[in-house]
């Protein structure tokens, strides 16, 4: 097996699903055609004349291959984007709505802080926009989206792991 790597502060028990992912994506968003020759333990992509899978390293007479990645197993896959999704937009929107209430606090309040109801109205879009896409893109991708890719990449995995189960494969590592 492929030594373990950290992302985003989380260690995924089935490095080969990790390093998938970016794989899976692109059948999901139909990229790539689901047809072809994949590994029939991690459903990996392969050459023609690959003797060994380059990401379970499964070998040999014990490498089966599959014409398709079955939908079970692309439903795992796409229920970690999902959620790293879910956690990216929702914080993009938290960042735009405190630089709404930023704003509407300008607009009611700031023309008392400064003498000229245009420079503080002006300071208020200036804080709605620029302050929006500051905070929408700290939220978003920054601070949430790295929450939500452990939590996806956790609900990946547990997934993964029922799927390796209830198909009776001894290796689930």
């Amino acid at each position: 097996m492929a030594s373990q790597e950290e992302f985003a502060g989380y260690i995924s028990p089935y490095s080969y699903v990790q390093r998938l992912q970016e794989r899976m994506d692109e059948i999901l968003d139909r990229k790539v055609p689901n047809s072809g020759r994949f590994c029939q333990f991690c459903y990996a992509r392969l050459a023609r004349d690959i003797e060994s899978c380059p990401y379970c390293h499964t070998e040999g007479q014990e490498l089966s291959t599959v014409t398709s990645v079955p939908r079970e197993v692309l439903a795992i896959y796409q229920a970690k984007k999902k959620t790293e999704e879910r956690w990216v937009y929702g914080g993009a929107m938290l960042g735009l709505l405190i630089a709404a209430g930023v704003f509407i606090a300008l607009v009611v309040w700031g023309s008392n802080l400064i003498d000229s109801q245009r420079f503080a109205l002006g300071i208020a879009f200036v804080a709605l926009i620029g302050g929006g896409y500051v905070l929408a893109q700290l939220f978003g991708p920054l601070i949430c989206g790295q929450v939500g890719y452990r939590r996806g990449s956790r609900k990946r995995d547990v997934m993964w792991g029922q799927f390796l189960e209830g198909r009776g494969d001894r290796n689930l590592g």
